[in-house]
């Protein structure tokens, strides 16, 4: 619903049952773009979903040398040779 401002002023109470029971209520104020009365709920009051083990079953695959040392070898090769990680870092002056 859209209310003018003097509506608003006299009728406040109102507006804000609608706007506890869901409804949109927007104030239309003369030259101006129209103003949204908004419920703000607070965080802690929203439910959150919960998570389920073992939902992901099925779903999720792994090598079989996931975790071999020869794996670990690799990752680690990638991030010491890489270069985001140079083994030279060059010299700053001081500040």
């Amino acid at each position: 619903m859209q209310v003018s401002l003097k509506y608003a002023e006299e009728h406040l109470a109102d507006l804000m049952s609608a706007a506890y029971r869901g409804e949109e209520v927007e104030i239309a104020a003369p030259d101006q773009p129209p103003v949204r009365l908004a419920l703000v709920v607070p965080e802690a009051s929203v439910k959150r979903s919960q998570r389920l083990l073992g939902s992901g079953k099925g779903e999720i695959w792994l090598a079989d040398d996931w975790d071999s040392e020869e794996t670990n070898n690799e990752i680690a090769d990638l991030f010491e040779n890489s270069v985001i990680f140079p083994e030279i870092v060059p010299e700053h002056p001081e500040a």
